[in-house]
């Protein structure tokens, strides 16, 4: 949570039990109780701008293309020609800013269930520009209940949702990952944020576990992003292809130079895990709570 110590403003969290971390603050530029969420747009010194819900850092200006990018490149490969895109949550933009980039794209769902997130972001940040907004289409609604109801198939489907706890919480259930599965292409891919490997390895686990006998391949992989202190990972569930290595050159050669972090060789770097977690992840034991952060010292000592 932002605070205010002596003089001016921090962000400090605590992100393994004893080991906390502030970020300066040099300005509040906006802060908002939605009926979902606390919302916080703040001006940091390291990162610039930075989105905070709950007092937690969603984005910053800085490095939201390794975030965004790692989402959305990663499976986008995996898929030939992908034309219908689902983006559950993303209500900051920076999804459907990269999908945006694929020319096959026929068009993109975007299901926000705040939509103050949405107002917000495209005031404060520029995560929306490069936005295809003719082929974008916007749903004001809980996550779950889209795809309750939801019909049409998808080739891609991206779960860019906060964690596993309140209004995400159904999310992360079998049910919801049935219906994901059922409603994506017979080579269709979705990805889901996972946390980090370091602090809450349950939550890719307990991801991993959900899907693993209704999909062919279930990997885990994972980019270091500054402003999230330690490495984040995303599951990947494809019904068709590895995930590991790139399939196809869906994006043009122009826009995959612009790529500031994504790459093929990263792409295929970022499968490869500490020996530690991967054991941890292929056990049958899960230690504690979904957002247990203490498994750090015993899994690894």
């Amino acid at each position: 949570m932002s605070y205010n110590r002596d003089i001016g403003y921090f962000l400090r969290d605590e992100e393994l039990f004893g080991f906390n971390y502030e970020i300066s603050i040099k300005e509040i530029l906006h802060r908002e109780k939605t009926p979902f969420q606390l919302i916080e747009v703040v001006e940091t010194i390291p990162f610039g701008r930075a989105l905070i819900t709950d007092g937690l850092i969603m984005i910053t200006e800085i490095d939201e293309c390794i975030y965004h990018e790692m989402m959305v490149h990663v499976p986008m490969s995996l898929v030939e020609s992908p034309k219908n895109i689902l983006i559950i949550g993303g209500g900051d933009g920076g999804c459907a800013r990269e999908v945006s980039r694929y020319p096959t794209v026929e068009s993109i769902d975007l299901v926000e269930i705040d939509k103050r997130m949405i107002e917000i972001t495209k005031k404060y940040f520029k995560t929306w520009e490069g936005t295809n907004f003719e082929k974008l289409n916007i749903y004001i609604e809980d996550g779950f209940d889209f795809l309750k109801r939801a019909e049409k198939k998808y080739e891609v489907i991206l779960l860019d949702i906060s964690a596993p706890i309140e209004i995400a919480e159904n999310l992360y259930s079998r049910e919801s990952f049935n219906k994901i599965v059922s409603l994506l292409s017979e080579e269709g891919v979705f990805v889901i944020q996972s946390e980090s490997i370091f602090t809450t390895p349950n939550v890719p686990k307990h991801i991993i576990n959900q899907v693993k006998d209704i999909v062919s391949f279930v990997k885990v992989y994972y980019a270091c992003i500054p402003s999230f202190i330690l490495p984040w990972c995303f599951v990947i569930a494809s019904k068709k292809n590895p995930p590991e290595i790139p399939k196809y050159s869906n994006l043009p050669k122009e826009e995959l130079n612009k790529m500031k972090f994504y790459s093929r060789e990263i792409h295929q770097a970022s499968f490869v895990l500490p020996p530690f977690v991967k054991r941890y992840l292929e056990s049958k034991m899960t230690k504690g709570e979904l957002l247990n952060k203490e498994l750090l010292r015993e899994i690894l000592g």
